[in-house]
């Protein structure tokens, strides 16, 4: 085997790329006449950049499988399913999912350790197309009905269009804001670091960071739940920050990603301009 990259994105995370090589004689005689002990392929030499994102992706769901929308086409087959939704056109003629607004129109996935380890980098993308000036765009909990340890709204539309982040430090929140235009889609990516501490990106821009934020304090270590459109009506014992957990999404969302790493501004362009 021949190294033909190595990198060190993270302290704990070390990524190298080999490539078989075909040795000069041949070491055994083939079994039969014409046998190939080393098939040749014609496969693509990965990028690195390729290799990190395919290293470090956690979840990705597209919606766009009529047969099964939410098929995570990461490395981790994350399970899923939904209620009371619709297939909708998305932001780049893919397929994109839609909720009405009532407390019973969702998408849950479960088994996200990266968001329930302390002080563990992580980062989430997403397209949305608000219909409401307010509402619930990602829970996350430790139990199916939206509550359990650490429960509390991770993003969300306050009044007035206002986008809103946040994340548990201690017993407090933080949080960034934006603007962001009903009816039109916006690409969203919420980053967090030790470094870097929080950050905002919407249409590849850096709208917002709070560097201060370097803490991130979930409650509990158990896998947890992440719902979209929904906070579910029993969240209303969670902590909520500045937003309610209980008022639902109204409008679409596509290409949801989550990472276990920083995002890096590059990175963003990259998903902006392919997804």
């Amino acid at each position: 085997m021949e190294v033909r990259s190595q990198l060190n994105p993270a302290s704990d995370l070390h990524i190298i790329h080999l490539k078989q090589k075909i040795p000069e004689e041949v070491l055994l005689e083939p079994p039969f006449e014409d046998a190939l002990l080393y098939p040749k392929t014609n496969t693509r030499v990965k990028s690195s950049c390729e290799i990190l994102e395919q290293a470090t992706l956690v979840a990705r769901f597209t919606f766009d499988n009529a047969t099964t929308p939410f098929l995570d086409s990461g490395p981790n087959l994350t399970p899923a399913n939904a209620f009371s939704y619709s297939l909708v056109p998305g932001p780049k003629s893919s397929t994109a999912i839609s909720f009405s607004g009532s407390n019973r129109s969702y998408f849950q996935a479960v088994g996200f350790t990266t968001l329930s380890l302390s002080n563990h980098e992580f980062s989430i993308a997403m397209w949305i197309k608000p219909q409401s000036q307010s509402g619930t765009i990602i829970h996350i909990s430790t139990a199916s009905n939206g509550t359990g340890a650490g429960c509390m709204p991770f993003m969300g539309l306050a009044t007035n269009e206002l986008l809103v982040v946040q994340i548990p430090i201690s017993k407090s929140v933080s949080l960034l804001s934006s603007p962001i235009t009903l009816n039109v889609w916006s690409h969203i990516v919420k980053t967090w670091s030790p470094a870097s501490g929080l950050r905002l990106y919407v249409n590849n821009v850096m709208v917002s960071s709070l560097p201060t934020a370097n803490l991130f304090l979930p409650y509990s270590q158990s896998p947890v739940y992440v719902t979209l459109g929904n906070g579910l009506p029993a969240s209303v014992s969670c902590r909520q920050g500045i937003l309610n957990s209980t008022i639902p999404f109204t409008g679409a969302i596509d290409d949801f990603r989550v990472y276990n790493r920083e995002l890096t501004a590059s990175d963003i362009c990259a998903i902006y301009s392919s997804s």
